[in-house]
């Protein structure tokens, strides 16, 4: 049977197989920031993503993480059990940079998180995935702008039956207490795993789905889901952040693009030994 293309977004293309429970996922070689405003081709990128991914993956289905992983397929490619994706980016944190600074301007960078942050992005294009709070007086999120202060910020509110879980309920605060769980589970066995290595796993990226009424780590993790400070050095970054902080791409900056994916993978490949 021919796959279909089911969806395509910037970096992942997701293919149909012959077992409807099951889709093929491939990586593109495609980089973009700011929301695709920035796009360039990385050669073999989607390669190495999926080297990276694989890795990431089989790691967290051998300490008992539910995940949709199933397997490698070929060089760019694996196959995973098709999930009802929830439309929410969850971002756990170890150490303080980035947009947390801005929302945050009392935090000095380089703090240290223990225990973790947890914050949970509502994926909306329109409005640059606004962080989402919770609020029990009003049993609903409450959706802040994530490059300001979150107290000035404020857009609009989401109802809990934005999307309905498995067992027919709205989504709400005990669900996503459920998401915060397995996140900071996720990102401290990656932790751990990079720091084996000397790296410092500074915050992770991840998204989730429901399979069979079960909640399943989902998606992709690869090099643009963390940022990553070898020898807890920011300078020595060898994550996507790099191509952010371009102000120009060139051949040659995309060709150190391509070496520190190229370092992920290889480096992922020893989360095993």
């Amino acid at each position: 049977m021919s796959s279909k293309k089911i969806a395509e977004g910037k970096t992942k293309i997701v293919w149909s197989t012959g077992d409807k429970r099951v889709v093929l996922i491939e990586s593109k070689d495609d980089i973009t920031a700011g929301d695709g405003a920035k796009h360039d081709i990385v050669e073999k990128k989607g390669m190495l993503s999926t080297e990276t991914l694989c890795n990431c993956f089989s790691l967290l289905n051998g300490e008992g993480i539910p995940t949709h992983f199933i397997g490698r397929e070929n060089e760019r490619s694996f196959l995973a059990l098709r999930a009802k994706m929830i439309p929410i980016e969850l971002v756990v944190r170890r150490i303080a940079t980035g947009s947390y600074l801005k929302r945050h301007p009392e935090t000095i960078e380089g703090t240290i998180f223990d225990p973790l942050i947890f914050e949970a992005f509502y994926k909306d294009d329109e409005f640059h995935d606004p962080i989402m709070m919770w609020r029990d007086r009003r049993r609903c999120f409450e959706l802040y702008q994530t490059k300001i202060h979150w107290s000035k910020g404020y857009l609009y509110d989401l109802r809990p039956n934005f999307i309905i879980a498995p067992s027919g309920h709205p989504f709400g605060k005990q669900d996503l207490n459920e998401l915060s769980s397995i996140a900071c589970k996720v990102f401290l066995i990656l932790e751990n795993a990079w720091k084996l290595l000397e790296v410092d796993l500074v915050d992770l990226k991840i998204e989730c789905g429901y399979v069979l009424g079960r909640v399943v780590v989902a998606d992709v993790i690869d090099n643009d889901s963390w940022r990553i400070w070898p020898g807890g050095n920011k300078s020595q970054m060898k994550d996507k952040q790099v191509y952010r902080n371009l102000e120009e791409t060139t051949i040659e900056s995309l060709e150190k693009i391509r070496r520190n994916y190229s370092w992920v993978a290889e480096a992922t490949s020893r989360f095993f030994l």
